[in-house]
């Protein structure tokens, strides 16, 4: 039988990299947003400059949809390695003396 172990160190740092990467991922995208913003006086057609907010759009609405899905997974990451910390000294304790 092999031992179950868990890396809750690991679950944290998970969590932590998750958040983090996707902060930096904001950043940038706010970055290039101001970038777009700043070269948005200078469209030569109305079509390229429809064609452009159609495409940001896009991309804003697929990055909420990861942002609330990469929150989910923290948040269910967070609580699952709370949950085995839990359940393995309740399950510790019933074998104490």
């Amino acid at each position: 039988m092999s031992l179950i172990q868990y890396d809750f160190a690991a679950l944290d740092t998970l969590t932590g990299d998750l958040n983090r990467n996707f902060a930096r991922l904001e950043q940038l995208s706010g970055q290039l947003r101001t970038q777009v913003n700043a070269l948005a006086t200078h469209w030569q057609s109305a079509q390229g400059a429809q064609a452009y907010q159609d495409a940001q759009h896009h991309w804003d609405r697929v990055f909420d949809e990861s942002r609330t899905r990469l929150n989910n997974l923290s948040s269910a990451v967070t609580k699952a390695s709370s949950t085995m910390g839990n359940t393995d000294m309740r399950v510790g304790r019933t074998f104490a003396v």
